[in-house]
């Protein structure tokens, strides 16, 4: 009796504090491998944008895998690669959100939390017409966090962010994140779109700039007659971009771009896929800014 009593007590030991006995957790971030995840929830953002919201789960206890996660996201900007697994190609995406419960499910040793992706169809964009194309419960395969832009509390006075379209996203989670940070640093965002309708993520943004009216100050741009007070009428060109950055200093400052291929032709030049910036050019070079005062998303 002894002997049962003790191994039944070790078992409990076992559910309470440990995995052991629980199934395997799967949709887990791994910046080394692809994993399917399943789309639990989509909406309609504008007439071509949804939001994309795809299932991830963590361990009940965080182990190596987690901690690296942790590690990566908490280091500044970051993205997914995401994978059509019907021509075995993908394409990097930023998570607008991305959240994870404290609660534990019990049953299957996990936490459950979600990555929120924004993407507008494009008739000739191999991967958002495969996003565009799943239903809630399909899975999708991604891959990372992959950090693309480091930010260093205080390292910049100023950080300037010039988007358009769905570029919003890897800004407004570097928003998100450094006004999150015990950080002077303030931001400036210019962005850009066809409408007012088409604003993405207004909301979010405007009750970000109430909650920080002393860091984040924001300029719409919409390039139909605005319906408000708060919009103005004009795209990211010469004429914005330069009242934009007026008091940019170069030594304590940095300017980031992101949008779609004729805008960043335009503002910065287009940037090559991978790693490198490519060269500096359009309005930013015109205006007597350095490679080393632009990133590129």
């Amino acid at each position: 009796m002894e002997v049962i009593g003790a191994s039944a007590a070790f078992l409990y030991y076992l559910h309470l504090y440990t995995d052991l006995l629980k199934p395997k957790v799967e949709e887990r971030l791994n910046p080394d491998k692809y994993t399917p995840f399943t789309l639990v929830e989509r909406e309609q953002l504008t007439k071509d944008t949804d939001r994309f919201r795809f299932r991830i789960n963590r361990p009940r206890f965080d182990d190596d895998l987690e901690k690296t996660v942790d590690e990566i996201i908490a280091q500044g900007a970051w993205a997914l690669d995401v994978k059509d697994h019907l021509v075995q190609t993908y394409r990097t995406y930023t998570p607008v959100d991305y959240f994870v419960s404290s609660t534990v499910d019990e049953e299957r040793g996990l936490r459950e939390g979600y990555c929120d992706l924004v993407v507008k169809r494009y008739p000739n964009g191999s991967l958002s017409r495969f996003l565009h194309g799943t239903r809630v419960g399909d899975t999708v395969e991604m891959r990372g966090p992959i950090l693309t832009w480091p930010f260093e509390p205080n390292k910049y006075r100023r950080i300037y962010m010039i988007a358009g379209g769905t570029g919003i996203a890897p800004m407004f989670q570097l928003i998100d994140h450094v006004m999150g940070q015990d950080s002077k640093t303030q931001i400036s965002l210019l962005y850009g779109s066809q409408s007012e309708s088409d604003i993405i993520y207004r909301r979010q943004l405007d009750d970000l700039a109430k909650q920080h009216s002393d860091r984040l100050a924001l300029t719409y741009l919409v390039d139909q007659e605005p319906a408000s007070k708060d919009t103005q009428l004009g795209r990211p060109d010469a004429n914005s971009i330069s009242r934009f950055v007026e008091g940019f200093d170069k030594s304590r400052d940095v300017v980031l771009v992101c949008g779609p291929d004729p805008m960043m032709a335009a503002v910065s030049g287009i940037r090559p896929i991978g790693p490198y910036q490519g060269p500096l050019s359009g309005v930013l070079r015109d205006l007597g800014f350095l490679p080393n005062n632009v990133f590129k998303f």
